[in-house]
């Protein structure tokens, strides 16, 4: 039995981590179903949604925790869009969806069904256009997941995201994710746990061997958090760790920390097998900069090291996209290059995002401003701006490089 970490009947602190993960929870959440309801012909949007580790879902503060924030998000999204929909003439778009919240404590789940009967009965009362079904489940995630899954396999939705913010890091298997990932076409997972709980799991034989392969170089221990947590050059080691280890479950992982200045000891993980999901979560922390840090490059390859190369502190702020920028005037074309010297823009994303923090602005920024490239539409056109660019368009090498391309 997993050991409960909050005091949810005498109210559970809300800790700034915690904080962090919210926040991006719940703006990603929100952009996520805007994106998966945006054309206009569209009458329905079929999804479930699992919170594996649920609490009660109200801190001692007031503050929402991830049950509530993931109801509200919905309510308030549904409302926004069909408000929308109908000042542009559109019909509305309902949205069903089908919640599963879990959690180890029969008492924690027992307050959320208290905590949540209000804004459950809100949406069921007042908002016509979502179809809700919640269910509540108490026992280990490993468990109760397959009753979970079952559920969604019942009800037939091609989309589902699990917010799987465990205690330390054991209670959800590399096996488990996998599952998970396949178990609708379009899956998504959050990944929330402890570092220290993370590299005591793994053994030093994998550890060593994952670090021994072209990572940011680390003379001490590093599963030795304590006193290595505020070291860059450690953070850009066990992201490489934490990349590598993970990497098997989707297609596209991010390996990023939650950002702490006196130190980094959580990791928010997302997971997704489309590059679109992705591009979306990246472009998420940009607008909540500072929310999560990665060390090492800031264009394609973030985690590749070459000696030749300065590494910086990505902190998915202003100053982070400068450097962003400059290296991927470098970077796409040398991957362009790689193709035949010409490749899909769609086909760009897929082999790029795993392994960047950039904003999708600043990749489209680099491919329409380099000397090197140009973007060929499906009518033989040359796109000149970057919001203009599609995925069907072609990203081809200039059959004349410039100077710039010569003394890189």
């Amino acid at each position: 039995m997993v050991k409960k970490s909050y005091d949810w009947k005498n109210g559970a602190a809300l800790d700034d981590h915690s904080r962090v993960k919210l926040r991006i929870l719940d703006e990603y959440f929100r952009e996520y179903l805007r994106v998966r309801c945006v054309l206009p012909q569209q009458e329905k949007f079929r999804l479930a949604v699992v919170d594996g580790f649920s609490g009660a879902g109200i801190y001692e503060d007031g503050s929402f925790g991830s049950p509530l924030v993931l109801l509200n998000a919905l309510r308030q999204t549904e409302e926004k869009l069909n408000l929308y929909r109908a000042a542009e003439g559109f019909r509305p778009i309902v949205i069903e969806c089908y919640f599963s919240f879990n959690d180890v404590d029969p008492e924690a789940i027992n307050l959320l069904r208290e905590n949540s009967a209000g804004i459950i009965a809100e949406i069921n009362e007042c908002h016509p256009n979502v179809e809700l079904h919640t269910s509540f489940h108490t026992g280990e995630f490993e468990q109760s997941r397959r009753a979970i899954c079952q559920r969604i396999q019942a009800s037939r939705v091609r989309s589902a995201l699990f917010n799987l913010d465990q205690y330390g890091y054991t209670q959800v298997s590399e096996a488990t994710l996998i599952e998970l990932m396949n178990i609708t076409r379009s899956a998504e997972v959050f990944l929330t746990f402890a570092i220290e709980s993370f590299l005591t799991y793994l053994s030093p034989e994998r550890i060593r061997n994952i670090i021994g392969s072209n990572t940011v170089p680390f003379a001490g221990n590093i599963s030795n958090v304590d006193e290595n947590q505020t070291k860059p050059n450690w953070l850009g080691s066990v992201e490489k760790v934490v990349f590598e280890t993970l990497r098997g479950a989707a297609s596209y992982v991010s390996p990023f920390s939650i950002h702490n200045p006196d130190g980094w000891r959580y990791w928010l993980i997302h997971f997704a097998n489309s590059f679109r999901a992705r591009q979306v979560y990246n472009d998420v922390l940009h607008r909540n900069k500072s929310s999560q840090a990665h060390f090492g490059r800031s264009g394609l390859s973030m985690l590749h090291y070459n000696p030749r190369e300065s590494l910086d502190l990505y902190l998915f702020n202003q100053d982070s996209r400068g450097s962003a920028r400059k290296q991927l005037l470098d970077d796409i074309p040398d991957l362009v290059g790689k193709f035949a010297n010409a490749l899909l823009i769609g086909d760009f994303y897929k082999a790029s995002y795993n392994e960047t923090p950039a904003h999708s602005d600043d990749i489209n920024f680099a491919i329409i401003n380099n000397p090197d490239l140009e973007v060929v539409t499906q009518n033989g056109g040359l796109r000149r701006s970057a919001n203009t660019i599609r995925d069907t368009d072609v990203l081809k090498l200039r059959d004349q490089t410039s100077f710039f391309s010569l003394v890189r």
